[in-house]
């Protein structure tokens, strides 16, 4: 294999039953909230970590994974300041957004639906994102590599964030609605 290797070269049958280790350097997590109704504002969290265990049963595999609150970025200072303070994340009392799955579901050929509880504020909530395996890949030191996104949408509200821009337009709408949507680039190398 090259450093080239494409999607097309990645085996997308399920891995041998084992442990994954998230790689941070390589995986991202993304997100997209309108913005007055007629726009997109997006943002970036980095370094996500956990593990990932496929077990023999595929439907018993696990997910467990956190991302540092403070590393969450939308590329300006004074929207960061506010998202990242008491009123919003709060992330001097609550550093972490964690993951935890207990169910994966098959839903279509190489898509599954993995039910967990995601931890946002302090508060946890039960969520399902719906994921796509990418497939597995020896990259050209011989590690082994897999690639999962996954996405979900998730409201604000459940997670008592909402204060931030949730404000009504006389047009109808919100200034930032109540929905986020978020899409996990994962990989993985297995240990």
């Amino acid at each position: 294999m090259t450093e080239t290797a494409s999607k097309d070269d990645a085996n997308t049958t399920a891995p041998e039953p084992g442990t994954w280790t998230i790689d941070s350097m390589h995986s991202f997590v993304t997100f997209t909230v309108e913005h007055f109704t007629v726009a997109l504002a997006r943002g970036l969290a980095s370094g996500p970590t956990g593990t990932i265990r496929i077990t023999p049963d595929l439907a018993s595999s696990s997910v467990n994974a956190a991302i540092d609150a403070g590393t969450v970025t939308t590329g300006n200072a004074l929207r960061d300041e506010k998202l990242l303070g008491p009123d919003v994340l709060d992330v001097a009392s609550y550093p972490t957004i964690a993951f935890s799955s207990h169910a994966l579901t098959e839903s279509g050929p190489n898509s599954y639906a993995l039910a967990g509880e995601l931890t946002i504020h302090g508060v946890t909530r039960e969520v399902t994102l719906d994921l796509v395996f990418r497939g597995v890949i020896t990259d050209t030191w011989g590690k082994e590599r897999l690639g999962l996104t996954a996405t979900a949408d998730i409201r604000r509200s459940d997670f008592g964030v909402l204060k931030f821009g949730h404000v009504p337009l006389a047009a109808g709408g919100f200034m930032v609605p109540d929905t986020v949507h978020a899409v996990l680039d994962i990989e993985a190398t297995r240990d």
